[in-house]
């Protein structure tokens, strides 16, 4: 059985009605664990790093998973300077902006500490707002990031207009022609939207990603389109495939070095790492044979 096949075989297959509260249980569930490997905050990230020479500097064999660990989230956070640096951040996320998809918040508190952004932070995981909240705090920004529990798909527009909104690595979840449709009533005309996602090359390309994550990846074409028909125009397309490869690397590495150190996992914590391992092989694998494209999306509201 290859790795996509026993991935595959240990998760369940969704019901459209069911995935928005699937998909915000799945998170909820996983909060310890992406707090362990991500962490400490208060900016935690749970999405890929960006690697400038497209190779991790550590040598792997040779790091513990506390090394590993760091170096995730020293190039987790050079992701995020590389999209401000693309999308122009000092001026177009620097207002009021919505962070869709939010996470644990590491996005929402580092527009709003290195931009001043006034930020929404919407999760669809109830547990996630009083962490988002309580880092925020932490952080100094408590007063700059206000977090809601919303579908994406059904975002209020009682506080717009917003200058912005941002998904990173979380578009993927979202009705893409119904998301653009009600962003195009809650951002101010020339407002931007900005994505960081992984997108669709060829036939079968992102099953893996599409299994282990319960997300519906898509073409940068799907996307264009559904902006479109929303009145929104594609004005910057950048690809960081290459650069964010040495994410899957590094994340096995770190999975594997706590099988091997930590005694005092339980049976379900290791088998939900060795799933987890399976999964950054397979997604390292399909990224380096062009399988899937990470890409850099911005939209403007015309």
């Amino acid at each position: 059985m290859s790795n996509l096949d026993e991935l595959a075989s240990s998760r369940t297959v969704l019901e459209p009605q069911d995935e928005v509260r699937i998909v915000g249980q799945y998170y909820d569930d996983k909060t310890t664990r992406l707090v362990r490997k991500y962490g400490p905050g208060p900016r935690i990230h749970y999405h890929v790093g960006h690697y400038p020479s497209s190779k991790t500097p550590l040598n792997i064999e040779d790091a513990t998973a506390d090394d590993i660990r760091r170096s995730i989230r020293t190039h987790q956070e050079g992701l995020l300077r590389y999209a401000a640096k693309i999308w122009g951040a000092e001026h177009r996320l620097s207002g009021r902006i919505l962070d869709v998809g939010c996470g644990l918040g590491g996005g929402s508190l580092f527009w709003a500490q290195e931009y001043g952004a006034d930020v929404t932070s919407v999760t669809n995981a109830p547990e996630h707002a009083p962490i988002v909240e309580g880092f925020a705090r932490e952080a100094g920004v408590g007063e700059r990031v206000r977090t809601v529990v919303s579908d994406a798909n059904h975002l209020s527009l009682d506080d717009g207009p917003y200058d912005a909104a941002v998904a990173i690595e979380s578009s993927g979840y979202f009705n893409r022609p119904q998301w653009f449709e009600r962003l195009s009533h809650a951002l101010r005309p020339g407002a931007s939207v900005c994505v960081e996602e992984v997108f669709i090359t060829r036939p079968h390309g992102a099953d893996v990603w599409a299994e282990y994550f319960y997300t519906k990846p898509a073409t940068v074409r799907d996307y264009a389109e559904a902006a479109q028909a929303a009145g929104f125009e594609l004005v910057d397309d950048v690809d960081a495939t290459s650069e964010t490869l040495p994410f899957w690397e590094e994340s096995a590495a770190w999975t594997k070095a706590v099988l091997e150190s930590d005694s005092s996992l339980s049976a379900v914590e290791r088998r939900q790492l060795r799933i987890s391992l399976l999964a950054n092989q397979a997604l390292g694998a399909e990224w380096g044979a062009g399988g899937l494209r990470l890409g850099f999306l911005r939209f403007e509201l015309k």
